[in-house]
């Protein structure tokens, strides 16, 4: 394998353009030495003598670089309100300096960070016309997170539920399960069960932040997005750097955790390309809080994961091959049977396989176009396995056909973009298409034909003046499986269109600091294949799919204020406060619809209505950080026709403190959340009370060795929460069979090792 990626690697130098001797690069960084991205500088091309003969105002691509041809020398300034540099009174750059790094004082990104959800370029948040929550790469670190569930826990607005064997699910604005839709550098992620996606099997090794929008994307996006969107970014090769890292984590419940990567920026000196790498695994025994029982009430899990990504930019160009793979088995073990002869048990393993490839390509036509295209291929696979464990020898024995299952996911993405800002910058115009389809294979669905949708975007930023901007957006679908024909005898009956799915976004730039933001958007969601057509009959069960679903849609309003402030060098402060309402109709619920033969179907009865209010309020003070966030929730569920509707408040609060000393470079980290309490549902729609509860979380972050070397020891779980009581049926997949819930596997120290070279 190694020498195939050799030749691969000769191959492609073998088709390098020449790069021009006069290009010079200027690297821009902050205080973390991290690329600044999208970041405005002016250049100021000088004669001899030091007159300015021309000015460009230039940003930063994806790499914090600027590149420029030119033989003169260059003066540099930025917005003094963004910071200054590491030395303002160096000279100018000169043409005989190929490569310059420059470093800013004031950490903007911190009040002002950059995303990419939603838009062809990178933005400032200041930019946006809708609020998006960005989780950064040094947050996720000083967390001390694995995976996904570990960093979103302490994010407000946002709801966990975790499930001894699907995992750890997610809902955003009171809304989740199928209307929350989760990416991965802009791909959906595949493989439902019961709904949801496990984010617990997405790992943090390789993420280089979180992007949370909410409120209906689906003009954007499609379907699945009426909830909101979480966009996981991960590391992109740069150009030019060449790292190696390593990462290890043990910690007191039996998590002991282990992964490298590594990124070349320097495989040919005639074009710029970039490498990166990472493998990991992490293994966690499980944790039973009855040690009596075989069973376990936290599954031991084993998770083996790794990527490779290959960047290559061109002057008008880049291009991003990346494949990622995902392997995790969960052992489920029922307790001992006892009898005259020998002792058995029955153990259940899940193995669950996924395969990511992505093809992403930008191309900058000239300063006012740009195309993107973004192609994906991806597999999940999920594997049942049910044996008789005798547990004196130790020998297992596969039991009957039916206890055995595989499930067999496949989608094909394909979405291209165009871009265009007008000569005035006053109309940012993005249009787009998106093709999706993707197929099931499991014995449990009468139907193989796949879902195959088309959507054709588009969506404007108009600055209607230096304070106001309005952003509309709509998107037309095509699917196979629903929809309406719209001219019935003239096109074909499979010929269905969607409704049209429109959304508007205003901001007000009240004062300098100061942004007002409102939208509406309607969402939509389109039943899945196992929603359409499961099967799943035997003595015991009776579920069925139904053909004559029709699609979920939604409305949503949301109202915020913003205002970010960076005061002077060495303080900052943020402030937000939102409110929203969503009215979700024609929801899909799983309902008992024959007493006699117990049939359960899923139908279109269900309503859903959440609102709420959000607000959090940040504030920087040299190396002290503090963040105060809280969120009330207020839901209203109506399962069927023949029941009434169900009515429940969730409040949450959060608290996070972080500090760093001069000298030694030591950090404190302290994070914790209230959920108040919550409701939850079953497979039928039946809904199931859940306790209050409090976590909180201590570490401390140690950098040796000029920061090549980071030690980080903590305590999770401070005050040892492990279950909740709830009002779920007993023995239901939500719970252990006790009525408690789970929600974390008790208090535990752990300690992290991550060497940077």
């Amino acid at each position: 394998m190694k020498k195939l990626l050799f030749i691969f690697f000769i191959l492609l130098n073998i088709g390098f353009s020449k790069a021009q001797s006069t290009e010079r690069v200027l690297l821009v960084v902050d205080q973390q030495n991290q690329p600044l991205v999208n970041f405005e500088i002016e250049l100021q091309f000088l004669d001899p003598s030091g007159k300015v003969l021309h000015s460009q105002l230039s940003s930063t691509d994806n790499d914090g670089q600027i590149t420029t041809n030119s033989t003169l020398p260059i003066s540099i300034h930025i917005n003094k309100d963004l910071g200054k540099f590491e030395n303002p009174t160096r000279s100018p750059w000169l043409n005989t300096e190929k490569e310059l790094k420059i470093q800013l004082i004031t950490e903007i990104n911190r009040i002002n960070p950059v995303s990419i959800t939603g838009s062809l370029s990178p933005r400032l948040a200041t930019q946006n016309p809708y609020s998006v929550e960005v989780i950064s790469q040094k947050t996720i670190a000083l967390m001390g997170a694995q995976n996904l569930t570990e960093v979103l826990q302490n994010q407000s607005n946002i709801q966990l539920s975790q499930d001894p064997v699907l995992g750890s699910s997610i809902q955003l604005q009171g809304l989740g399960g199928q209307n929350v839709k989760i990416l991965v550098n802009s791909v959906p992620m595949i493989g439902r069960m019961n709904g949801n996606l496990d984010i617990s099997q997405i790992p943090m090794n390789n993420v280089e932040r979180i992007e949370i929008i909410e409120g209906p994307m689906s003009a954007v996006y499609g379907s699945d997005a009426i909830g909101g969107v979480v966009n996981i970014i991960t590391k992109k090769p740069i150009s030019n750097v060449n790292r190696v890292q390593t990462n290890s984590y043990i910690d007191g419940v039996g998590n002991t955790n282990i992964d490298a990567n590594f990124q070349l920026g320097n495989l040919s000196k005639k074009s710029r390309i970039g490498l990166v790498c990472d493998m990991g695994r992490q293994f966690f025994g499980g944790t039973d809080f009855d040690p009596s029982t075989r069973s376990a009430d936290w599954k031991p899990k084993t998770k083996l994961f790794g990527s490779i990504g290959l960047n290559y930019q061109l002057k008008k160009s880049n291009h991003l091959l990346r494949y990622s793979a995902f392997h995790e088995k969960i052992t489920d073990r029922s307790d001992a049977e006892f009898n005259l002869i020998t002792v058995t048990g029955y153990n259940n393993y899940f193995n669950t396989y996924r395969n990511d490839f992505l093809l992403l390509s930008d191309f900058t036509l000239n300063k006012r176009n740009k195309l993107q295209f973004q192609n994906s291929f991806n597999t999940y696979k999920r594997k049942k396995t049910m044996v008789r464990r005798n547990l004196v020898e130790g020998t297992e024995i596969l039991t009957r056909g039916e206890d055995q299952d595989t499930t067999t996911n496949y989608q094909a993405n394909f979405r291209g973009f165009w871009s265009y800002q007008s000569a005035n910058k006053k109309i940012d115009w993005l249009t787009g298409y998106e093709g999706q389809y993707e197929s099931i294979q499991t014995k449990r669905v009468t139907k193989r034909d796949g879902i195959f949708d088309m959507g054709i975007f588009s969506t404007a930023d108009i600055n209607l003046s230096p304070k106001v901007q309005l952003k509309p957006s709509v998107r037309f679908v095509y699917n196979n499986q629903f929809g309406t024909n719209p001219l019935p005898g003239i096109l074909s009956n499979g010929f269905k269109i969607a409704p049209i799915i429109p959304s508007l976004q205003l901001k007000f730039n009240a004062t300098k600091h100061l942004a007002i933001r409102g939208s509406y958007a309607r969402g939509f969601r389109a039943p899945n294949i196992k929603e359409l057509y499961f099967m799943f009959v035997d003595i015991n069960h009776n579920v069925q799919g139904n053909q004559l679903l029709t699609t979920e849609t939604a409305h949503n309003f949301i109202g915020s204020i913003d205002y970010r402030h960076n005061i002077n060098n060495i303080s900052a402060v943020t402030f937000k406060l939102s409110y929203f309402e969503n009215f979700v109709t024609n929801q899909i619920q799983l309902a008992l619809v024959d007493n006699k033969s117990n049939l359960y179907q899923y139908i279109n009865i269900g309503k859903m209505n959440s609102q709420g209010v959000n607000s959090q309020i940040e504030y920087f003070y040299n190396q002290l950080q503090i963040k105060l966030s809280s969120s009330w929730i207020n839901n209203e569920s109506l399962s069927d026709d023949g029941s009434n509707w169900k009515k429940w408040t969730v409040v949450q609060t959060g608290l996070n403190l972080m500090y760093t000393f001069q000298k030694p470079k030591v950090s404190l980290q302290w994070f914790s959340r209230y959920t108040g309490k919550n409701y939850g549902f079953e497979e039928t729609g039946k809904p199931f009370e859940i306790a209050p509860y409090f976590i909180a979380d201590m570490s401390m972050s140690v950098p040796l060795l000029n920061e090549h070397i980071l030690i980080q020891a903590g305590c999770k779980n401070i005050f040892g929460v492990t279950q909740v009581l709830s009002s779920a049926s007993t023995g239901s997949v939500h719970n252990n069979g006790n009525g408690n819930l789970n929600i974390a596997n008790g208090r535990n120290l752990f300690v992290s090792i991550k060497i940077n070279l």
